[in-house]
């Protein structure tokens, strides 16, 4: 597990390169952070991961259980409240745990999820409907967060932001959507009023699972189950 100083420490250097800009957050460029990537890996003695998305790039300490997001605060201060607020809750127990965050926000601590959902052999598929399906059922179990946040647009819960326990149990492992657009239009609600809001909702009452055997996703709650074959047979690739 990181400690509270060495999030703040990052929150440090990530500061200094966005004053570099002269330029707000929000406004500076990507690249600046995103370019020096290799170079915080090094200077905080971290394996870098992955830096492939657009909000967030990942470390990993070498020999912990759990990653550092480094990017975009307002996408770290919502994941943090999303588990914090849900954390409690059946829907809770599908997201990846949030461990700490800096003060400034730009560097988050979640556990580590080891396995990637696997990818179809053989041919490649843009899109597998089954999946769809099943994507769109879970994120309407959190839609009732749209009372507190207006401006929410969807969930984002496709393939690449999900990952496998050793045991099978899939976990969420990006799921700041649910809140990001909040904290990019009001700077200054804070975490704990975030997480106070969501408390006061109604939350559904549903059980979920969701868990990968022998490379099908087996998807249930309290009404539907799902059967996802990660390598479909007789479809054909959908641009």
């Amino acid at each position: 597990m990181a400690s509270i100083t060495l999030l703040n420490r990052i929150d440090k250097y990530v500061l200094s390169l966005i004053d570099e800009t002269n330029d707000s957050y929000d406004e500076c460029s990507e690249e600046r952070i995103w370019n020096a990537a290799i170079h915080i890996a090094k200077k905080f003695n971290l394996k870098l991961i992955d830096k492939a998305g657009t909000t967030r790039i990942i470390f990993k300490q070498k020999g912990s259980r759990s990653v550092i997001k480094v990017g975009y605060a307002n996408h770290n201060r919502a994941e943090y409240a999303c588990y914090k607020s849900l954390q409690n809750s059946a829907l809770g127990d599908l997201l990846a745990p949030c461990l700490n965050i800096s003060d400034e926000g730009y560097a988050l601590e979640m556990q580590f999820i080891p396995k990637p959902i696997p990818q179809a052999r053989g041919e490649y598929y843009w899109f597998n409907p089954d999946f769809t399906k099943l994507r769109d059922r879970l994120e309407s179990h959190f839609s009732f967060i749209k009372k507190y946040n207006k401006y929410a647009w969807g969930a984002d819960f496709h393939e690449e932001n999900m990952r496998v326990m050793h045991n099978g149990d899939i976990k969420i492992i990006d799921y700041s959507n649910l809140l990001a657009d909040l904290f990019s239009r009001n700077p200054r609600v804070t975490i704990q009023e975030a997480i106070k809001g969501i408390l006061k909702l109604e939350f559904p009452r549903v059980k979920v699972s969701i868990l990968m055997k022998n490379r099908v996703i087996h998807y249930k709650d309290n009404e539907v189950s799902h059967e996802v074959v990660v390598d479909p047979q007789k479809s054909k690739a959908i641009i």
